[in-house]
């Protein structure tokens, strides 16, 4: 498995191959890990199919304002509440 390649893992989704661009590149601070990050954004949609993901993902970044490195968190957990809670909003 090349772990430079997201689409070796998945095929490519044009979707998912756009969540895991913004993340790799547009996301300052996130700890980008190619097969660690496939499995999570796949898990995302699994577990989310009415969200816009990106759009959610864009959201939390500018919530903080564009500087997650200065925080204290686990980016991968913080990144799923934030979808989790906007789910439990749109309800």
């Amino acid at each position: 498995m090349d772990n430079n390649h997201p689409q070796s893992i998945v095929g490519f989704d044009p979707t998912i191959q756009g969540i895991l661009d913004y993340l790799e590149h547009h996301l300052p601070g996130y700890p980008f890990l190619t097969a660690t990050d496939t499995l999570f954004v796949e898990e995302l949609q699994r577990d989310f199919p009415h969200l816009d993901l990106l759009e959610e993902i864009k959201t939390f970044r500018w919530y903080f304002d564009d500087d997650l490195s200065s925080k204290k968190r686990t980016h991968r957990a913080s990144l799923r509440r934030w979808i989790a809670r906007s789910q439990d909003w749109r309800r």
